[in-house]
Order: C-alpha cells, then sequence, then structure tokens
C-alpha cells in the first residue's frame, strides 16, 4: 500500500527527523491579503503580478489535467495548491542540498558582466543566485533533473512592467515555452518570475486573422520569493516524479520528499527533516 504512484498510498506516520522546510499548516491569510497575486518592492512603487506555481504533475497526486494554464508540459497551479514551505529557513546558503562545491571560473565569466551591469543602475545579484549559477555542485543542478529545462543565463534585461526593474532569464524549458527570471526590483528587492515570452530577442511582426498587427504580451507571473525556493521546490517535485515513475516505496522517501508528498495525501501527517539527496 505505500507503492508510489498508487492513488490510495499510505504515508508513513512517524518519521525520526523532528522538522522539514514542508509546512504542515498553511501560513495565515493575512500573510499574504492579495490572493492570486504577489507583490515585488514596497509601497506604491511595488510590482504587482498575477502569482502560481509553474510546475509538471505529481504522478496521481497533483495531476497535469490542463485545469488551468499550461505551458507545454508545466500547468499553472495556484499557490494555495502546492505544499507551503518554510520561507524563513532558507537564507541563500543551499544547507538542504549538501557541499554546494567551489565557484568555477567559466561561470563566474558569465554572472561578473552582468553584475556589472546592474551595479551601474544600482543593483546586484543575490547571494542564492550566484550560487546556483557558478558553485560546481549547484550549477546544473536544476537541468540534470529537470526532464530537459536547461539553464540559460542572459541579461540584465529590462522589465515589461517598470523601466527602473531589470530581469536576468536563468532557465527555460527545452521548446521555450516557458521561461524563468530572476527579477531585481529598484528597491533591492528580488523574486523569480516566468512567462511564455523570451525577453531576450525583439519578436517579429504577427498578424491576427484579419491582418491586423498583435502585439506581443508582455506577461510575467510571480512564481518564488527567491531563487533558493525555487530550486527546493523544482528539484523536489522532479525526484517525487522519478521516485513515482519508479516505482519506489514511500517509506524510501527522504524526509523532505515524505513530507511534500503527504501535502497531496491528506489523511496523511508526516513531519521531519532532512538534506535533500543529491
Amino acid at each position: 500500500m505505500d507503492e508510489l504512484g498508487r492513488p490510495d498510498i499510505r504515508l508513513p506516520q512517524k518519521l525520526t527527523s523532528p522538522k522539514t522546510r514542508v509546512l504542515g499548516a498553511r501560513p495565515p491569510a493575512n500573510a499574504h491579503p492579495e490572493d492570486g497575486f504577489r507583490r515585488i518592492g514596497e509601497g506604491p512603487a511595488a510590482v504587482r503580478l498575477p502569482a502560481f506555481w509553474a510546475g509538471h504533475g505529481i504522478g496521481p497526486y497533483r495531476p497535469y489535467d490542463e485545469q488551468g494554464r499550461t505551458f507545454a508540459w508545466f500547468q499553472a497551479y495556484p499557490l494555495e495548491m502546492v505544499p507551503p514551505l518554510d520561507e524563513e529557513s532558507f537564507v541563500g546558503d543551499f544547507a538542504w542540498f549538501g557541499d554546494i562545491g567551489d565557484p568555477l571560473d567559466h561561470r563566474t565569466a558569465v554572472t561578473d558582466p552582468i553584475a556589472s551591469d546592474l551595479a551601474r543602475d544600482g543593483l546586484s545579484l543575490p547571494a542564492d543566485f550566484l550560487a546556483l549559477i557558478t558553485r560546481a555542485n549547484l550549477h546544473r543542478c536544476l537541468d540534470r533533473e529537470g526532464g530537459g529545462a536547461w539553464t540559460d543565463v542572459t541579461g540584465p534585461l529590462p522589465s515589461p512592467v517598470d523601466p527602473a526593474d531589470r530581469m536576468v532569464l536563468f532557465f527555460r524549458d527545452q521548446q521555450s515555452c516557458i521561461m524563468w527570471y530572476l527579477y531585481l526590483h529598484h528597491s533591492g528587492q528580488a523574486a523569480v518570475v516566468c512567462s511564455d515570452r523570451d525577453f531576450t530577442v525583439e519578436p517579429g511582426l504577427r498578424y491576427g486573422p484579419d491582418g491586423e498587427i498583435v502585439l506581443p504580451r508582455r506577461e510575467i507571473f510571480w512564481t518564488a520569493p527567491s531563487v533558493e525556493i525555487f530550486a527546493y521546490r523544482f528539484l523536489a517535485e522532479a525526484r517525487l516524479t522519478l521516485a513515482i515513475h519508479e516505482k519506489q516505496r514511500a517509506g524510501e522517501l527522504d524526509p523532505e520528499l515524505l513530507a511534500y508528498l503527504a501535502h497531496y495525501v491528506p489523511s496523511s501527517s508526516s513531519e521531519g527533516c532532512g538534506r535533500m539527496p543529491r
């Protein structure tokens, strides 16, 4: 009954670790009063964006059912449908990942010019972004488990919603149906946004059925409060999907993954903490 992929799966009720980064209960609603939206920045200058998590289906537990907006094999899931995370436990060091390795010269050669360009606008790249892109063991960790999505770093790019802000492309799916960007607000705040628009290229003219020029959509969507949290959720879901495909037993899952899966199995409760295995 604990074989992954069974809709009636029974998860272990007791784990040896006392805590995971997956919360057992969702934070109070007043923590994010604008349901379906998130803000980057503070006050009148804040950027208000539609918000969701774009992810693969997780077997029968969170199916890819095309009930929401889709980007190839990624579906937009409302934030209340994904496991809540202890966001304060993510401090940019990727402690849950393990040894992240030393910076790679050929990767810092990519980020250094971007950092220099941003500095002229009074902006900087967050430490977790630099770690994900440049550290030896983190570099392309998303690619290895991302089902064909791959790291592609380009920037800085102008924001389509505020000329004072900048974006840096860092990840895209294999058909460029969805791309993820680091969004840098001019106040210094940052978040991860996604879009089906490739802002690194200028679009050619497109015409509607009556010959009219169709302006390209310039939509971007809030998807994670930091690069580290984006990477954690992306890898957790990729590893769960693989475990389901391989029909692993629930008891064999790392506690972090078990706690994540338990969100989709309401009759189960699991508490624990562990380092997510590489």
